[in-house]
């Protein structure tokens, strides 16, 4: 066997044996999709990006493979691990948890990409664990979480009662989360508990009904919009 092509298959002692190279890049894309699986499941609101599902479960197995590459060199790793938070500070992100999800996967990657499975192993057992439990009890809401939110345009002369007396025959429970008033109109969103969520429909009609409304819209998961 020629001595190059024999050199391919007994690495020198300095290289990573290649059986280790495509177990740490399986081993970190496994736990990465162990990541965006608890992203995805945890995530709310309307921006879902399929893309940021893509970059979560290849960061890992790309940090992993930066991290055989440079291993005998700390300097070396800490520049190319800067050019990642680099590139991450320079792309807008809408949810600040996203980042945290991006610093996961890079995570998890220099863990299994130093070997240190035990630790890859626990840290993304634990973590995906207490995030899923935070999302189960709506940790962080300022407000109960509600199902609807309500918003209502209305003529400058429009009068509150003949709202109220809509909101009280729908509504076992509501509260104001914003109130903007323009040259001819006001806007009002309301965070809204149903008696009977079937009854959206009629709600709706009611207020078409109502004198001095322009317009309703009624949207769910109140948590997931910032007023």
């Amino acid at each position: 066997m020629p001595t190059d092509l024999g050199n391919f298959y007994n690495l020198t002692q300095t290289e990573t044996n290649t059986a280790v190279v495509v177990f740490n890049i399986l081993f970190a894309f496994l736990l990465a999709y162990c990541i965006v699986w608890t992203w995805r499941k945890t995530h709310h609101g309307l921006s879902y990006s399929q893309s940021f599902a893509f970059t979560l479960i290849m960061l890992a197995p790309l940090s992993a493979t930066v991290m055989m590459i440079v291993k005998n060199n700390l300097i070396g790793a800490f520049a190319l691990l800067g050019a990642f938070a680099f590139i991450r500070f320079r792309t807008i992100m809408k949810e600040t948890r996203d980042i945290a999800f991006l610093f996961f996967s890079l995570t998890i990657g220099v863990a299994t990409g130093t070997n240190n499975y035990a630790i890859a192993i626990v840290a993304t057992f634990l973590i995906c664990v207490m995030i899923l439990y935070l999302w189960k009890k709506n940790f962080g809401s300022a407000h109960e979480k509600i199902g609807f939110v309500l918003t209502v345009r209305t003529d400058s002369g429009f009068r509150g009662e003949n709202l109220r007396a809509v909101f009280e025959k729908h509504f076992r429970k509501f509260e104001l989360l914003h109130a903007n008033t323009e040259a001819d109109a006001h806007e009002y969103a309301y965070a809204i508990h149903f008696k009977d969520e079937s009854h959206a429909a009629a709600l709706l009609q009611d207020l078409k009904q109502t004198n001095g409304v322009r317009s309703t819209y009624l949207i769910t998961g109140k948590e997931t919009i910032e007023y």
